[in-house]
């Protein structure tokens, strides 16, 4: 096979710009989703459209897959028509997926006895930085298969890192999406605050932007934050509440507590109670509002 060859599954929100960056770095891209009408807009690229997971292995040495959960993992990767039935000894699979450690360490079990190569890999980034090529990849497992992957990760992030062996790239992305949901939780509580003991709701947000406290992550946030336009997120509530459950879960495994992280849980399961599960992440700044209940005479006007 040609080396510039590389199969992908998934071609959804995430999935979709980075074949489309692949392209751009002139690879040939075999693609295949659970969701055939997820393929269309890769087709359009001149990406190349496979019937199943298995055709893609069979057509490359190299696979990547990007899924929502554990249950599409398995059936990309352990099913009938999957990854491993497609691919031939010496074949490498990176999958970026966020999904359990557990889901991640029984692929690796079945690759192996398959004579597959089976790097875990994840990105730290958004649909516009997926977009850009600018995400961050990390992987983990043999030190040989991340260099021979290299390639064709630097095409879809700016920083491309070995983190170890096993399982670690998952539990480092498990950690980046403890910080995702607990940072935006605390900082909705801390705006909260500030307005409701009288403070502009825009100036509480252009101060604390601005001061000592701020961070990359609030300057990119604030004009969402002013706006409240939560409906086009680029992570929403949903993901990272799927998220946070692995997370728990696997903190249970591993015996460490998390109560932050089980609180800011379940603020993300009382805005999916409230319609709100497809919002933005940010726009769980609105369960504290609600928490406060009515403003009090010297408050400002509400929010938009």
């Amino acid at each position: 096979m040609s080396p510039g060859v590389v199969g992908f599954l998934g071609a959804g929100r995430m999935g979709g710009p980075m074949v489309r960056r692949l392209l751009h770095a002139g690879h040939d891209v075999v693609v295949f989703d659970p969701n055939p009408a997820a393929c269309s807009s890769v087709a359009a690229h001149g990406a190349r459209i496979a019937s199943s997971a298995a055709e893609v292995a069979r057509a490359t040495d190299l696979t990547i897959s990007i899924v929502m959960d554990d249950r599409i993992l398995r059936r990309v990767a352990l099913a009938e028509d999957g990854v491993l039935a497609g691919a031939s000894p010496g074949h490498l699979y990176c999958d970026l997926s966020t999904v359990s450690p557990m889901a991640s360490a029984e692929v690796a079990d079945r690759a192996a006895e398959a004579e597959v190569s089976y790097l875990r890999g994840k990105v730290a980034g958004s649909v516009p930085l997926a977009e850009a090529g600018t995400l961050t990849v990390f992987t983990s497992g043999e030190r040989a298969d991340h260099d021979r992957a290299m390639p064709v990760l630097s095409a879809l992030g700016e920083r491309v890192l070995y983190v170890g062996g096993g399982e670690a790239s998952h539990f480092l992305k498990l950690a980046h999406s403890v910080l995702v949901a607990g940072y935006a939780a605390l900082v909705g509580e801390a705006i909260t605050l500030a307005h409701r003991g009288g403070v502009d709701y825009d100036l509480a947000i252009d101060v604390l932007e601005s001061g000592p406290l701020a961070s990359r992550q609030l300057t990119l946030k604030a004009p969402l934050l002013h706006s409240r336009e939560f409906a086009e997120p680029p992570s929403d509530i949903d993901t990272a509440a799927k998220d946070l459950d692995l997370v728990l879960a696997s903190s249970r495994a591993a015996r460490v507590p998390m109560p932050l992280t089980g609180l800011v849980r379940e603020l993300m399961a009382g805005e999916q109670a409230h319609g709100d599960g497809a919002s933005d992440i940010w726009s769980v700044i609105r369960a504290f509002e609600r928490l406060a209940g009515p403003a009090s005479p010297h408050t400002s006007d509400e929010p938009r």
